[in-house]
């Protein structure tokens, strides 16, 4: 690509264009345009989504897929391991809470629901909150 397109791309915030023209295959003009355009918007997502797990800080790189699932996790009875990992819980503005004792998955569970969410465009922070028994 000539150093004048490259600027052009540039000006014209297409930050991967550059990159996939070629690999693009060429059959007619408009179907070209289509495809480049939906690999930019696609690279656009993918690295949309990795921002945002940068900025939501998280303390390790698990994942939903890596979680074994097993009798150690209930659910309550309005809610199934399918509605959580599809984050229908995020669109019903609803909380999740896990609790559990140490060692049963909780936090791989919020990280990999973190992460999820993060690449499908929702902003996610990551706190840990140490509760202790409070004596009144």
């Amino acid at each position: 690509m000539s150093d004048r397109l490259k600027e052009m791309c540039k000006s014209l915030r297409l930050a991967y264009v550059a990159d996939i023209y070629e690999k693009v295959p060429f059959e007619n003009p408009t179907q070209y345009l289509e495809t480049l355009f939906q690999q930019e918007f696609q690279l656009r997502d993918t690295a949309k989504g990795e921002r945002l797990i940068k900025k939501a800080r998280f303390i390790n790189d698990k994942e939903l897929d890596h979680f074994q699932w097993g009798s150690q996790v209930k659910f309550p009875p309005q809610i199934n391991r399918e509605s959580l990992e599809g984050l229908k819980f995020i669109d019903r503005k609803e909380n999740v809470i896990l609790t559990g004792s140490p060692g049963t998955g909780k936090t791989h569970i919020a990280t990999g629901l973190g992460r999820k969410a993060c690449r499908q465009g929702y902003s996610s922070n990551f706190l840990v909150f140490p509760f202790g028994v409070i004596n009144l």
